[in-house]
């Protein structure tokens, strides 16, 4: 029994001469739009390959088909995005998250300069 415990306290309890794992960092930004959510999705899938977000692409309707969330992660990138389309609001909200802060900020301005140039 003592041998259980301690096994179970050493996988519990983290080890103080470890370094915790990094973080993952989330890079959003929101727009207003005048798009259809179908308009909506269509223009922001087709940026995103255009990116290189084409990975375990997935898209989620709300119950209402209101408002949808895209989802895809990086080709050869250690990146994910998320695209919430609102119609309802008449809002676009996009993250970018990955452990790795400047890759992840990379592909954000990115994605910011396809939808918004060089402002």
């Amino acid at each position: 029994m003592r041998m259980l415990v301690k096994s179970l306290t050493s996988t519990l309890l983290p080890d103080i001469d470890t370094p915790p794992p990094p973080a993952p960092t989330v890079y959003t930004t929101a727009i207003a739009t005048e798009a259809d959510l179908t308009s909506c999705l269509a223009g922001i899938t087709q940026i995103c390959r255009s990116l290189g977000f084409n990975q375990h692409p997935e898209t989620l309707y709300d119950e209402k088909a209101i408002s949808a969330t895209y989802h895809a992660d990086h080709r050869v990138r250690g990146v994910a995005l998320a695209v919430n389309c609102n119609a309802a609001r008449r809002t676009v909200s996009l993250a970018v998250s990955g452990l790795d802060a400047e890759e992840a900020l990379t592909c954000f301005r990115e994605l910011e300069r396809a939808l918004f140039g060089d402002c």
